[in-house]
């Protein structure tokens, strides 16, 4: 009961937020890491952030960093490797949490080097 009370006092006075952790999450750390939406939506769950909260954090960053397809763009250019080729680069992308459909378009996108 005292833990109870104590939880309550803390989201009382603001400083439990589940809505804010999971915005500042999606938006520092995960989309640093260049995340997409799958894979945001699996480390908030992770850490046992509601479902509803999850979905709300996740729409709110792709809204204000754009969408899913230029954010897979950019994680694969910051990849320290380059692209590699195109199996690497797909699986690299499926890592980072993509949808099939924008890694088969950033895919048909680039130009491999048919040897590497």
């Amino acid at each position: 009961m005292e833990i109870e009370e104590a939880l309550q006092d803390l989201e009382s006075q603001g400083w439990l937020d589940d809505r804010r952790f999971a915005i500042e999450m999606a938006s520092g750390p995960l989309t640093r890491k260049g995340y997409g939406p799958r894979r945001m939506r699996a480390e908030l769950e992770r850490r046992g952030v509601d479902g509803e909260i999850v979905e709300a954090a996740v729409a709110a960053v792709y809204e204000s960093t754009g969408d899913e397809l230029d954010a897979a763009r950019r994680a694969l250019e910051r990849r320290t490797k380059g692209p590699g080729d195109r199996a690497s680069a797909g699986r690299f992308l499926e890592r980072r949490g993509y949808s099939t459909g924008v890694i088969l378009t950033i895919l048909d996108e680039i130009e491999f080097d048919i040897e590497g």
